[in-house]
């Protein structure tokens, strides 16, 4: 194979050269796992010259914080397909047979504490009371969030998930609750305040959002960080135009003025990060968050590789 598909992030050295066999796939698959274990890139720079270097090179490591608490065996499978020669790498069968993917996992040996339950139920109760600003905010958030963060909001999430799918029904939403005193109106009302794009299923991100609050307060630095997601144009401020991005085919007019309208306090039709700031504090939220800096530094040293380097499998090989 010869022709390059794909993103540059996930291209094996040999693509980027043109000349590559299926093996190029599990390098990609190397690539996704460590992305999706740590929520970052293992060849990143902001230039697109410098991605290169890292990946002909295939410097990477597991030193970010988002591998903190992730397991060793799960780090040598990806390090068993993150591999410069292709002869070297895990075919597909043995990927499939590495023990990190061939062991099995009980739901009942990853369940929270009865309090952690406790506190979630709580928090769902009262997130349906928060303003539809609060709860865009918190879905920012959310998707910002590490997996470390939240390693016991997951576990719950899991015990609500009884079909281990990744989503929960409103059948599972409901047996969650089954030992709680809410009448069925309620907890259907619960779950349709979750379940924000309103498909009938709650996703992890709908369900963090819901329930950060029990991890603590987030702090100033975060909030800055969706404030920044949300105005996507660096004006400094959130526009209308900004709200209507975000909110996608949520969008209406009516929920763009209610939004400006309760926290644009100044009236100048924008969303100031005080503004901001002070929304999101209102309703004395208590939230926590550890603050995640990316270090994307170019430790490289030298003269930066390019696609027609010599590597294993690769054109000059």
């Amino acid at each position: 194979m010869t022709e390059g598909v794909g993103t540059i992030y996930t291209m094996a050295p040999q693509v980027l050269q043109g000349v590559y066999t299926s093996q190029a796939d599990l390098w990609s698959v190397g690539v996704l796992t460590y992305m999706l274990l740590s929520r970052q890139k293992p060849f990143y720079h902001r230039k697109r010259r410098h991605v290169i270097d890292k990946i002909m090179r295939c410097a990477y490591d597991f030193n970010g914080p988002g591998w903190r608490g992730i397991s060793l065996e799960a780090q040598k499978f990806v390090s068993s397909l993150i591999v410069l020669d292709p002869k070297d790498r895990l075919t597909a069968d043995a990927a499939l047979k590495h023990p990190w993917l061939d062991r099995n996992y009980n739901l009942s040996d990853r369940r929270p504490s009865q309090k952690a339950m406790d506190d979630v139920e709580g928090r769902l109760i009262r997130y349906a009371s928060q303003s539809d600003f609060k709860k865009m905010a918190l879905m920012v958030v959310a998707h910002k969030t590490t997996s470390e963060e939240v390693a016991e909001l997951r576990s719950v999430f899991d015990q609500y998930d009884t079909g281990n799918d990744g989503t929960i029904t409103l059948d599972e939403f409901k047996m969650a609750l089954s030992d709680s005193n809410y009448s069925e109106e309620d907890v259907e009302a619960l779950f349709d305040n979750v379940d924000v794009d309103k498909n009938g299923k709650i996703y992890y991100t709908e369900f963090l959002a819901a329930t950060l609050e029990v991890v603590g307060r987030i702090e100033e630095d975060r909030l800055a960080e969706a404030f920044d997601k949300i105005d996507d144009d660096d004006t400094g401020y959130i526009s209308g135009k900004n709200l209507k991005k975000l909110l996608g085919k949520d969008y209406t007019p009516e929920k763009v003025a209610e939004i400006m309208k309760e926290v644009d306090t100044n009236k100048d039709g924008k969303i100031s990060f005080d503004e901001f700031l002070r929304g999101f504090r209102e309703k004395n939220v208590s939230l926590r968050a550890e603050v995640i800096a990316d270090s994307d530094s170019d430790n490289s040293g030298g003269r930066l590789l390019g696609v027609s380097a010599k590597i294993p499998g690769g054109v000059h090989d």
